[in-house]
């Protein structure tokens, strides 16, 4: 069993929380933030602590907080002083037609899925160094092509691969940077879909279903140990970008 720790940025739902019981099980210490997931965030900890004692910490922040990212930073270095992971997984989503688009909108897409990876993984550079780390940033298959109605979205999404791929570059060789690029895994949970209008999203997808958080964090802990991979983007969408 390792005793290396991972911080992972919105672990209390979805792929964040699925990817938090699969690196625990890897053996790694865990430490997550939340934003206003109280309740999940303290049963995934009080779970994975009862499996192995004090092996799992959790972190609140709200993103659009200016100071969030030092007190995210102020909160890992009282656990430990280096992290072989960083995986920057919160992320905001919803439809912004131009139309209607607003720049507060713009904020926070840009504040969840730009900045504050970025400006993160500069506060917790020292940790990172000190375990010659990897970082690992969660992008969107269709962003890059572009989303209709979410535009805004999608150019924030485009501005953390453009990220991902310099910081590889700026930060090589002690330091790791890759993206993993989701598809299909889970329905929205704000979007009612009827079973036709499930199965016409998955017609655009070769493999013709659905993904798993488990497809996310199975390349996550693959990433971790590929010491020579760096500046990459990992398409998991089941063929979708390929149509």
């Amino acid at each position: 069993m390792t005793s290396k720790f991972i911080f992972l940025t919105g672990g209390a739902k979805r792929i964040g929380k699925t990817t938090c019981k699969h690196f625990h099980d890897e053996g790694f210490n865990i430490i997550f933030h939340y934003n206003t997931s109280d309740k999940e965030a303290n049963e995934i900890k009080e779970s994975l602590n009862s499996i192995r004692k004090d092996s799992c910490f959790v972190i609140q922040a709200d993103f659009n907080d200016k100071s969030s990212i030092e007190r995210l930073a102020e909160g890992v270095a009282e656990i430990t002083d280096e992290l072989a992971v960083l995986i920057n997984n919160a992320s905001s989503f919803y439809p912004t037609p131009i139309e209607q688009a607003s720049q507060n909108e713009w904020d926070d897409l840009m504040a969840t899925n730009a900045t504050t990876p970025l400006f993160l993984t500069q506060a917790l550079l020292p940790f990172l160094k000190k375990a010659k780390g990897c970082v690992i940033n969660i992008s969107d298959t269709l962003a890059p092509s572009g989303i209709k109605n979410f535009s805004l979205y999608s150019g924030a999404k485009s501005a953390l691969e453009g990220i991902t791929k310099s910081l590889a570059k700026e930060l090589a060789p002690d330091i790791r940077v890759n993206a993993i690029s989701p598809g299909a895994i889970l329905w929205p949970e704000d979007e009612d879909l009827t079973e036709e209008q499930q199965k016409e999203r998955l017609s655009k997808v070769p493999l013709g279903r659905i993904g798993s958080p488990e497809d996310i964090s199975s390349v996550a802990v693959f990433l971790t140990d590929a010491k020579y991979i760096t500046g990459q983007v990992i398409k998991v969408d089941g063929g979708r970008s390929v149509i």
